[in-house]
């Protein structure tokens, strides 16, 4: 299995997905995204293909039988380290997110920062619609938490992620002064 199939898997199982925000950026844009983030981190070739494959459980007809077959169990492991209950209500899952940030392994350790980090760049770069701007705040903080409860490592990827954070907390908080 390579790196290319996992993009291939992912953009075919997203077809139509977008985003949040006014543009309606293809949903792949995220992942292709989160990829290069996990690359440019120095993740392994595992961690690269789970960061393609990271929502295709949470949010496409995709089991994690379906991973394993076509990618490996490490590979499905990884992606499933990422994948939320979709069964549980939407505070529930992110009291979840925070709870289980300490137990992440050190490739899904950096996939989670990495996808932490291309969302809260999201925010600011493209404001998600129906958002109020205290919403945006409150991502942020939590998103924060759920990187600040990661174990120990992969610091160089933490840095960025708090700068980025700094960075779009400042444009929330412009946005914030505006809407005043």
């Amino acid at each position: 299995m390579n790196i290319e199939m996992a993009r291939s898997f992912a953009e075919s199982a997203h077809v139509g997905q977008v985003r949040k925000d006014a543009a309606q950026t293809p949903y792949v844009a995220h992942l292709a995204e989160v990829a290069g983030l996990v690359t440019g981190f120095g993740g392994t070739p595992s961690a690269i293909m789970a960061a393609w494959l990271h929502d295709t459980v949470e949010d496409c007809d995709v089991q994690p039988a379906d991973l394993s077959a076509r990618f490996g169990a490490h590979v499905a492991r990884l992606v499933m380290e990422m994948t939320d209950d979709k069964s549980l209500d939407y505070a529930t899952r992110k009291q979840v997110q925070v709870a289980q940030a300490p137990h992440k392994s050190p490739e899904g350790m950096l996939i989670k920062i990495c996808d932490k980090f291309a969302n809260v760049r999201s925010v600011a770069d493209s404001e998600p619609v129906e958002w109020t701007v205290a919403r945006q705040a409150a991502y942020l903080d939590w998103a924060e938490s759920v990187v600040a409860g990661l174990p120990a490592g992969a610091e160089v990827a933490k840095a960025a992620f708090a700068a980025q954070l700094t960075v779009s907390r400042r444009v929330v908080a412009a946005r914030s002064a505006r809407a005043a």
